[in-house]
């Protein structure tokens, strides 16, 4: 029999670094909240269902391939460029092809034309089943570990969390987990805790098989999120060495320091987080990636709702886009 998870957990921490990452307008665990749901509990209920597509690609070329804008404006229905990739000198090596949520008929059409993958984005809507949006947000955003990241700050952007400081052209890591619950969903305008999988080099994408475009359709999101993902018990952990301890206020404050996200506590002391309990089985998650995404880059989008600000939140353009001034 497995030793009980109160047996494994120690309640003393060394106290760690200051850490880079200031956000902290979601709602925080306090001891004298009740203790959330634990993943030792046989029968305890999906918290949430979870849609995997495909949202950001890039394939690089090493020359502009002829005929292949013209396909792809035709199958997509909408235009469609390529950008130059540049070294740090300004020295022009190749070309890309940036696709926001391409369709499996264009990522087989694209085969034709050679090229690497080197940029994949695999988004996850997650829509809860019990909880309101912004605890799911919270919950996320606490409990969700990116595994094998070096040990980093987490950087706040607006209303974006990244798991790893690095994140943009240039110095970036192979892969990243970005957070956002500000938009409805692509796939059909309803509210949802947005995440996407991001690997952002094609040594990362070589890694998971993308070797050509229509590799991509053959992602199973599941296994995707199973392999990089990891939602572990840090709240239940929190409570149990807070409640045990002898200073709690000190205790807590430790946790604080870590700002209630359990990526900087593994950074600090892998092995606890190692032994704590993983709640991926309480996420509904396909075997198959989900089609259909409206594509837009995220300020082309606003909030729309009538009456109660809680109420069906759809997805419509933004008036202000593409005014003159």
């Amino acid at each position: 029999m497995a030793q009980r998870y109160s047996k494994e957990t120690p309640t003393a921490t060394q106290p760690p670094k200051p850490q880079k990452s200031p956000s902290r307008s979601l709602k925080r665990v306090r001891a004298s909240d009740p203790l959330p749901i634990s993943a030792t509990d046989a029968d305890a209920p999906a918290i949430a269902n979870i849609e995997g597509y495909i949202d950001t690609v890039g394939i690089s070329y090493p020359r502009r391939p002829k005929g292949l804008l013209s396909e792809a404006r035709a199958i997509l229905g909408r235009k469609v460029w390529f950008s130059d990739i540049v070294d740090a000198s300004g020295k022009r090596w190749g070309t890309r092809l940036p696709l926001h949520q391409p369709t499996p008929e264009l990522l087989r059409a694209l085969d034709q034309y050679g090229g690497c993958v080197s940029r994949a984005d695999v988004a996850f809507d997650i829509f809860p089943l019990h909880m309101t949006l912004a605890e799911m947000a919270a919950f996320v955003r606490t409990n969700a570990l990116l595994r094998w990241r070096r040990p980093q700050a987490m950087f706040d952007c607006e209303t974006t969390l990244y798991w790893t400081e690095k994140h943009g052209e240039g110095d970036r890591p192979d892969r990243n987990l970005a957070e956002y619950h500000d938009l409805p969903s692509k796939l059909n305008g309803k509210p949802t805790v947005h995440i996407e999988l991001r690997f952002q080099t094609s040594d990362a994408c070589k890694a998971e098989n993308l070797h050509q475009p229509s590799d991509l359709g053959k992602l199973n999101p599941r296994e995707l999120f199973e392999k990089h993902i990891r939602i572990i018990d840090f709240e239940r952990h929190i409570q149990r060495d807070v409640q045990s301890s002898i200073t709690p206020r000190r205790t807590r404050g430790l946790y604080l320091r870590y700002d209630d996200r359990v990526q900087l506590f593994k950074d600090r002391h892998p092995q606890v987080a190692k032994r704590m309990p993983a709640l991926n089985s309480l996420f509904n998650i396909g075997n198959r990636l989900t089609w259909g995404a409206v594509s837009g880059a995220k300020d082309h989008h606003t909030w729309q709702s009538a009456g109660d600000p809680s109420s069906a939140l759809i997805m419509q353009p933004n008036p202000q886009i593409g005014r003159k001034a």
